[in-house]
């Protein structure tokens, strides 16, 4: 779930929205909503905002460019390749 009032309050922004999937197709090459997998730079050119609850499971699960396969990773595998 997406906690948009702590997301204003942190960044001092008054709006919070979801991309459109037209927007969200032109600044990831083509993905799709649900298919953005949650890595930024290099992968790909956004910045990377991790809630910290993610890390506090043994291993993560998220689709990666499609959305119909899933990669299951050590959480701290992906605090490795992530961050």
């Amino acid at each position: 779930k997406l906690h948009t009032n702590a997301i204003k309050k942190e960044f001092k922004i008054k709006n919070v929205r979801f991309a459109t999937k037209e927007e969200l197709a032109k600044i990831t090459d083509g993905l799709v909503p649900g298919s953005v997998p949650p890595f930024g730079r290099p992968i790909i050119d956004l910045d990377l905002f991790v809630d910290t609850s993610v890390v506090e499971n043994e291993k993560i699960a998220f689709n990666c460019g499609s959305l119909t396969d899933s990669i299951v990773m050590l959480s701290g595998d992906y605090r490795t390749v992530a961050v």
